[in-house]
């Protein structure tokens, strides 16, 4: 269980990472806008009588710490957990379809349900394993401190585990090849 653990909250940081990188790259044309904005006299003066000497560095220092890599409910958190739920969600998937074609062939089931289901599975799989007694924010702590080819190896199992998930539920359902496989194992369909 601790190896889950540990494999589901790398998926975690990493997304949070690769979150936060692509706000950043958003925010640059806004803080350019900014620039110029924090020029006019009326604006300047405003931030002035606050004590604010440099409101643009100010507003990028409240978005970063506030907005973004805030680990306890940033952006960064928001979008790591989504895709890291969204990881397991493709996965669970895959395991309904294995189910499904192996024992239930002739089932008609409502894809919504499906995804509620499974949606539910993965948010409780996130629940235990990285939102329960803070783990997530420990795990980021810890992970923030590693650097070099540990980082890279991470990084790109991190990209192929959200591919093979997904590769993993196309090929479980009734189009894909393991899919079709089980359901011509019941010959009377």
């Amino acid at each position: 269980m601790k190896k889950i653990e540990y494999f589901y909250n790398i998926i975690y940081y990493f997304f949070y990472r690769a979150s936060i990188k692509f706000a950043n790259f958003i925010a640059k044309p806004i803080f350019f806008i900014y620039k110029y904005i924090y020029k006019i006299p009326k604006i300047r003066q405003y931030y002035n009588n606050k004590g604010i000497n440099d409101p643009l560095e100010w507003h990028k220092q409240k978005f970063k710490n506030e907005l973004l890599e805030n680990t306890n409910l940033g952006y960064g958190t928001i979008i790591g957990a989504g895709l890291a739920q969204f990881t397991f969600v493709l996965f669970y998937i895959g395991i309904y379809h294995i189910f499904k074609y192996s024992f239930l062939p002739t089932f008609e089931d409502s894809f919504g349900y499906v995804l509620t289901v499974t949606y539910i599975l993965a948010f409780t799989t996130d629940v235990i394993l990285c939102q329960k007694d803070d783990k997530g924010e420990k795990y980021i702590k810890e992970f923030n401190k590693r650097k070099g080819w540990w980082r890279t190896k991470w990084k790109i199992i991190t990209i192929l585990s959200l591919f093979l998930s997904l590769w993993f539920s196309l090929t479980t359902s009734s189009g894909g090849n393991v899919g079709q496989f089980l359901i011509s194992l019941h010959s009377n369909i």
